[in-house]
């Protein structure tokens, strides 16, 4: 294993050749950026929206249940359901998680 010397490194970057097609090019494949909220709150708005669109589903399957039976099958409600159920306790269980790691940050300062 070949060790680098100091000419290589500048900073927390590693000058490192490529040897793969697969390989980043040298280059970070982004830029890390100061604002780490930003991702996060994409991605939590993306989940209320992903379970949001799930409960919409099995309520609109139980509706045609209810209003023609013939139409939908109990099996295909019945799956619908659960699985905005589940949807919904994960995602409380996540906010929930969340909310504690928060507090417990700000108990450290």
């Amino acid at each position: 294993m070949k060790i680098l010397d100091t000419a290589n490194v500048i900073g927390d970057r590693v000058n490192i050749k490529t040897t793969g097609p697969k390989h980043i090019n040298g280059k970070y494949p982004r830029e890390l950026s100061d604002n780490v909220a930003e991702p996060f709150a994409k991605m939590m708005i993306s989940a209320v929206n992903k379970v949001n669109n799930l409960e919409f589903e099995a309520n609109e399957m139980e509706q045609k249940l209810a209003i023609s039976p013939d139409e939908v099958n109990i099996h295909e409600v019945m799956i619908a359901s659960e699985k905005a159920r589940l949807s919904v306790s994960f995602f409380k269980t996540i906010v929930d998680k969340a909310i504690k790691a928060y507090q417990d940050i700000m108990m450290i300062r």
